[in-house]
Parts: structure tokens; C-alpha cells; sequence
């Protein structure tokens, strides 16, 4: 059986993720949303951890003591930064129809993920932000009255 070399397959998995993240930073797979809120806004920083860690020994080795744990510090950034995109993203981060949907009531989006997980058609309302505001209005209509605030 073929050696696996671990730094490339490191800095494979790290590119995998970075291009997930750049999916669904870009809302070309439009699918996770519905099923993971967040998580995936946390594959950039994830993947450039993977291929950060690739440098490690080099790092150790080859940096000054302050320049190394400016390296380690650069390591926790990116570990901060997946644990606050994946629980809080910046809407920087969101696609345009994730804004879209988020800027309703959270018992609305609530309502929207049940309707998505029926089967019910949604992609085609997502491309505008008037459809979704009319399936917004749809639904809160749906709500008991003393939850539509």
C-alpha cells in the first residue's frame, strides 16, 4: 500500500473546506442552510487552520520565539473565527437570500425551514427578496396572533 502524505492530504482536506466555505459564502449550494445554520460559514477559517498546521514544524523551527508565537496566535485566530462564524456569522459572510430571510421574525424563518422539510418548492422564492417577503407575509398570517411579533 502507497505511503499517504500526511501534509498534502492536510492541505487537500484545508482546500476541501475552503472551497465548501466559498459555496456557501457564494449561495451556490443553497441546501445546508435549511439543515446547519452557520456551520459552514466556519470552513474558511477552518481550512486555512489545516493548512496552517502543515507549516508547523517548519514554523518551529525555523522562527524567531516571537515570530512562532505570532504563528500560534495566527492558529487561535483562525479557531476564534470558526467558532464565532459558525454561532454568530457577520452578514458579510451570508449570501444575499440568507440576509433576505433573516431579517424576518425568528418564529417566521422557523416556519419557512418546516415548509422547506415538507417538501414544499422554495428555491425559486429565494431569488428575490420580494418572493420571500410574500412567503414571510404568508406565513405570519399563519401565526396565532400573539405570536406574529
Amino acid at each position: 500500500m502507497p505511503e499517504i502524505n500526511q501534509v498534502r492530504l492536510l492541505q487537500v482536506v484545508g482546500g476541501i473546506f475552503i472551497a465548501l466555505g466559498f459555496a456557501a459564502r457564494s449561495g451556490f449550494y443553497k441546501k445546508w442552510y435549511w439543515s446547519g445554520r452557520g456551520g459552514a460559514y466556519a470552513y474558511i477559517p477552518l481550512g486555512l487552520m489545516f493548512i496552517l498546521f502543515t507549516f508547523h514544524d517548519w514554523a518551529e523551527q525555523t522562527l524567531s520565539q516571537p515570530m512562532y508565537y505570532g504563528f500560534l496566535g495566527l492558529f487561535g485566530l483562525f479557531g476564534i473565527f470558526c467558532v464565532w462564524w459558525t454561532l454568530k456569522p457577520p452578514r458579510f459572510l451570508q449570501p444575499r437570500w440568507v440576509r433576505w430571510i433573516e431579517k424576518h421574525p425568528r418564529r417566521v424563518v422557523q416556519m419557512m425551514k418546516s415548509e422547506v422539510e415538507a417538501g414544499e418548492e422554495w428555491e425559486e422564492i429565494i431569488k428575490s427578496e420580494e418572493a420571500i417577503d410574500q412567503w414571510a407575509k404568508v406565513l405570519r398570517g399563519k401565526l396565532p396572533r400573539h405570536a406574529k411579533k
